[in-house]
């Protein structure tokens, strides 16, 4: 019988066409193999298998569950030095269960690294599945003492009201990211997803920020969103308030992870986004997934038909494929939903545009500006011949207009306009066309020497100065404070 083991255990050498999981896995002779694979159990099994054999290498049977069982279990020849290890994340477990349930499992993050396993909380079915939580904070279990006291806290109860394993954050690193997710369970179902080159746990500025999927975010650049940031090093001013914050480089630590007091002016609680709750949340959970693959869409359109928004949002999308993905703010609600904001101007906090050049391309990468235009890339947003387009005027009015034209109003004049939902008609509305001069890059009132809907306003206009919209929108002599341009 034990002949017939290793005549089973050993091949030759140039047996090809294994190393899967489906075939079983061929270890060289004096080399060894991580081989993880399913052996009945809710996690699998992991063994790092040495063969110490002076001239024939190793086959490891993975082919059924029963037969990677029989191997673990097995007594083995001397040459064969087995040694358990376990898989490095949630989704690890995942990629080989297929559907596992949400819930405990055994994980070693550093792998070979040193650091023992240890049990977390997996999310199997939220995003894709296969999330890792390393931070969970209620306060009904008070505050952390200090900032860094919630690197680390009741590391052995991962569903404990106060957890962190944010120490751990650097072994989830992939090809250079880190995939994170932050969520307000009991407040609110909204929740920031995205990509970022930094480890929160190091004293740098957020780097490599490439949103996913954020819908909880406040749209000004005072208050808004920037990835996750060690909220006490030299480059943030949050004062041992909190562990990591996403007031990027600013003195706010809104989306508090680490939070060591309470904030908000009635009720208190960990500051998440005023988009969320003028007062403070009371609970706040991190999580992190060892994946930097994305689906780079076309457009915030391509993004809801495909059925990947989690809600309006901040997505990152590449007009036309070119190859230079950008962030960009995404209306999955209004008027059918999947609106892709191509165009803001904010008189009031970020003034007029300088030149033509400014108003078709500022701030590119920087969605929540007081001036920001992506429109030197309009014409990828084109859908069978025609521009799908709404303009609208938040904070003067709830009014909008939206319509199809078949020109392009940064180098054309207004052609091939349909209304289809139009609550300004006044000042001789009719689509938008190209200006040009040193007034605005584009208006509304079509084949006349007024600017009224100016898109890329370089002069201000009305009592108090603004932005000029229509008499419909706000009567003569006034003016707009912000104006945004969306395309569908």
């Amino acid at each position: 019988m034990k002949r017939t083991i290793l005549l089973t255990l050993l091949v030759l050498p140039w047996i090809t066409g294994i190393n899967t999981l489906t075939e079983g896995y061929r270890v060289p002779h004096g080399t060894s193999m991580r081989i993880y694979a399913k052996d009945g159990s809710a996690q699998g099994a992991c063994l790092i298998v040495q063969n110490n054999h002076a001239t024939s290498d190793l086959f490891v049977p993975t082919h059924s569950t029963t037969e990677w069982s029989r191997f673990v279990t097995a007594s083995k020849p001397a040459f064969i030095a087995p040694t358990t290890c376990y898989p490095k994340s949630c989704k690890e477990i995942l990629g080989l269960m297929g559907s596992p349930a949400s819930g405990l499992y055994t994980i070693d993050s550093d792998g070979n690294g040193g650091n023992a396993a240890y049990q977390a909380y997996c999310d199997m079915t939220t995003d894709g599945g296969g999330w890792t939580r390393v931070f969970r904070h209620n306060i009904s279990a008070g505050y952390f003492a200090t900032s860094n006291d919630a690197l680390s806290v009741n590391t052995a109860s991962p569903t404990a009201t106060m957890y962190s394993i944010a120490n751990k954050i650097p072994d989830f690193v992939t090809n250079g990211k880190y995939r994170f997710r932050i969520d307000w369970p009991g407040t609110t179902t909204r929740k920031n997803i995205w990509l970022q080159t930094t480890s929160p746990t190091v004293d740098v500025s957020p780097a490599g920020v490439v949103p996913l999927g954020v819908n909880a975010y406040t749209d000004t650049r005072v208050m808004g969103w920037g990835g996750l940031e060690y909220s006490n090093g030299t480059h943030a001013t949050a004062s041992g308030a909190a562990l990591f914050d996403g007031s990027v480089n600013h003195g706010n630590w809104f989306f508090a992870i680490g939070a060591t007091m309470g904030w908000g002016a009635v009720v208190k609680g960990i500051p998440a986004d005023t988009s969320i709750s003028a007062d403070g949340v009371p609970e706040v959970e991190l999580w992190i997934k060892d994946d930097d693959t994305y689906t780079v869409y076309n457009s915030c359109k391509d993004i809801l038909d495909s059925g990947a928004s989690i809600g309006s949002g901040i997505y990152t999308i590449d007009p036309g494929k070119i190859g230079t993905p950008i962030p960009v703010v995404c209306d999955m609600t209004t008027d059918g939903g999947g609106w892709t904001r191509v165009f803001t101007q904010d008189f009031t906090n970020g003034g007029l545009f300088t030149s033509t050049a400014e108003s078709l391309s500022t701030n590119t990468g920087l969605p929540l500006s007081y001036k920001y235009s992506i429109l030197n890339r309009i014409a990828s947003f084109y859908r069978t011949g025609k521009l799908e387009l709404r303009i609208a005027w938040p904070g003067t009015s709830t009014k909008r207009n939206w319509w199809t034209q078949t020109s392009n109003f940064t180098t054309s004049p207004a052609a091939g306009y349909v209304g289809i939902a139009i609550d300004s008609t006044s000042n001789a509305w009719g689509g938008l066309e190209y200006d040009g001069t040193s007034t605005t890059l584009a208006d509304g009132s079509v084949n006349i020497g007024n600017w009224y809907y100016a898109i890329g306003s370089q002069i201000n206009y009305g009592t108090p100065p603004g932005i000029p919209a229509s008499d419909d929108v706000i009567a003569s002599p006034g003016a707009a404070s912000r104006t945004e341009l969306w395309v569908k």
